[in-house]
C-alpha cells in the first residue's frame, strides 16, 4: 500500500462513509420497521451512546488535524532555517569574490585582508559541504574569529553571529513543532476507528429519532 489513506477503506474515498452510515442507518431501521421498538426511557439511554461515540470518533480527527498542522508548521520552520544557511553561504562567496579578496591591497600596502578572507573561505567551505536540508548543528563556534585580525569587518562578523543564533532558533522552534506532529499509539487508534465510530453514532441517532417518532404514533 502507498499510504495510510490508500490502505484504510474508510478513508480512501468519501463515498465509502456515505454507504456504511446508509447500511447502519437501514440496519437499525430494519428492526423498529419489523415492530421491535424500545421504549421511550431505554431510547433515552441512546442519548448517552452516540455523543460519546461520535466524540471518541473526532478524538481521532482532532490529532490528525493537529499532526497536519505540525507538519505544515514544521516545512515553513525548515524553509526559514535553510534559508538562513544559504545567505551566510551566499554572503560569504560574495566577499571572497569581491575586490578585498581579489588581489588588491590597502591602501597602505600592508596585506590586511588576509585574516578576513580565510575566515570568509572558511565559513563558505564548511556550509558548502553541509547538507541544509537536514538542519545541520552550526554555531559561532563553527567559524571561530581567534587569532584573527578582523577589525575591518567588524560588522560582517557580527552579522555572522546574528544569523547563526536566528538559524539556532529557527532550528529549536522546527524541533518542537515535529515533536507535536507524532501521534500517541491510543491517537493512533482513535484515527484509525473514528470513521467507523462516527458513521455508527449518525445511524444511531437517526434510529434513535425514528424510534421515538414512531412511539409517539403509537401513543
Amino acid at each position: 500500500m502507498g499510504s495510510f489513506f490508500e490502505s484504510e477503506f474508510m478513508l480512501s474515498n468519501s463515498l465509502h462513509f456515505v454507504l456504511l452510515t446508509s447500511a447502519l442507518v437501514l440496519a437499525f431501521h430494519l428492526p423498529i420497521w419489523c415492530g421491535f421498538n424500545l421504549c421511550k426511557r431505554r431510547w433515552k439511554y441512546i442519548d448517552y451512546l452516540w455523543p460519546l461515540l461520535a466524540g471518541i470518533g473526532m478524538l481521532g480527527a482532532v490529532s490528525e488535524i493537529r499532526s497536519v498542522v505540525a507538519g505544515n508548521w514544521a516545512a515553513t520552520e525548515q524553509t526559514r532555517a535553510v534559508t538562513t544557511l544559504e545567505s551566510i553561504h551566499d554572503f560569504s562567496v560574495r566577499q571572497i569574490r569581491g575586490d578585498m579578496c581579489s588581489g588588491i591591497t590597502s591602501v597602505s600596502g600592508e596585506d590586511i585582508y588576509s585574516d578576513p578572507c580565510r575566515w570568509y573561505l572558511s565559513i563558505a567551505k564548511q556550509l558548502k559541504s553541509l547538507d541544509f536540508s537536514s538542519l545541520p548543528q552550526v554555531s559561532r563556534r563553527s567559524f571561530p574569529t581567534d587569532g584573527l585580525s578582523l577589525e575591518w569587518i567588524e560588522d560582517d562578523v557580527v552579522w555572522v553571529k546574528g544569523m547563526l543564533e536566528q538559524y539556532n532558533q529557527q532550528k529549536n522552534q522546527y524541533n518542537k513543532t515535529i515533536s507535536a506532529q507524532v501521534k500517541h499509539p491510543m491517537e493512533q487508534v482513535f484515527w484509525y476507528i473514528s470513521p467507523y465510530l462516527v458513521c455508527f453514532a449518525v445511524a444511531l441517532r437517526l434510529a434513535k429519532v425514528t424510534g421515538e417518532l414512531k412511539l409517539e404514533k403509537q401513543t
